[in-house]
């Protein structure tokens, strides 16, 4: 990766064959170094910066609007995501690390499904916004069995019954191969499991997502959704969260220009003094 960054990331587009081999290339790449149970985040500022490079390249010959540009602004999204969940972590940035996790739910066709998964139910669970958690480790819980049971067609038809989800951009199961192996032991998946049924059992959670209001067409869409199901409307990711950028309440970084919704940005504002995309130096508002 960081051969071709020294290289400005080459896309030959006067070759249609060459430049195929690039992207296949450049996203192979991407993919390998993403889908890692344990991300490494030397990999993941080469990744982000590569992407940059190649959708900078794309723009400057003319080519932003096709399918290959907005495939490397994902991945620049994703590992952008991941690299500040770590830090969210590390500075223990309770709501940007939980929202970070809850919007890479929807790049598990690219993160790994049920680290994704695991990761934000448990994020839930300590921000006790326990419909989420109730749901989202319902279907890590449900993705570990068919890890360990993979043969099983019955537990594989369960999880393609189950629509919890439904309605929200989060990929399914069956968008993403299984991982090899469970990441959790099953007495640690049993404290889970002992938990979830805790929780329906006292009935503390409802089997309810989050939701918010579409400012195009009014429909209630779920809250991490960055397409309206109903209108199809698109919002860009708020880059200190994954959340959709909504019309009031957004902060512009005066360096990248790039949008956050403000309680996000200030809560890692506060805490870092600079901007959580492009990393100048930035005040809270």
């Amino acid at each position: 990766g960081e051969v071709f960054i020294k290289y400005n990331c080459p896309i030959n587009t006067s070759n249609m064959n060459v430049m195929k081999d690039q992207i296949k290339l450049y996203q192979e790449l991407a993919l390998e170094m993403m889908a890692e149970a344990e991300l490494n985040e030397k990999e993941l500022a080469v990744v982000k910066k590569m992407m940059a490079i190649l959708c900078e390249n794309l723009k400057a010959k003319g080519m932003s609007a096709n399918e290959m540009y907005d495939m490397f602004a994902e991945y620049e999204m994703i590992a952008h995501l991941e690299l500040l969940r770590s830090e969210c972590k590390a500075l223990n940035l309770q709501k940007c690390y939980t929202h970070i996790c809850i919007s890479l739910l929807r790049y598990t066709k690219v993160v790994r499904m049920d680290k994704a998964f695991l990761d934000a139910g448990l994020a839930c669970k300590d921000m006790k916004l326990y419909n989420m958690a109730f749901i989202i480790l319902n279907r890590y819980l449900d993705l570990a069995e068919a890890i360990e049971n993979r043969e099983d067609q019955e537990i594989l038809a369960a999880l393609s019954e189950d629509t919890s989800l439904k309605g929200t951009d989060i990929p399914t199961p069956f968008d993403a191969p299984l991982a090899e192996k469970n990441l959790l032991t099953e007495a640690k998946r049993n404290e889970i499991r002992d938990w979830v049924l805790q929780v329906s059992v006292q009935q503390k959670a409802e089997q309810k997502l989050g939701m918010r209001k579409c400012e195009e067409c009014g429909s209630s869409v779920y809250e991490a959704c960055l397409t309206c199901p109903n209108c199809k409307k698109m919002s860009e990711p708020c880059v200190a969260s994954g959340y959709p950028l909504a019309k009031q309440g957004v902060v512009y970084c005066k360096g990248c220009q790039r949008g956050a919704l403000k309680e996000y940005w200030t809560e890692y504002v506060k805490a870092t003094q600079y901007c959580p995309w492009c990393k100048s130096v930035q005040s809270a508002f």
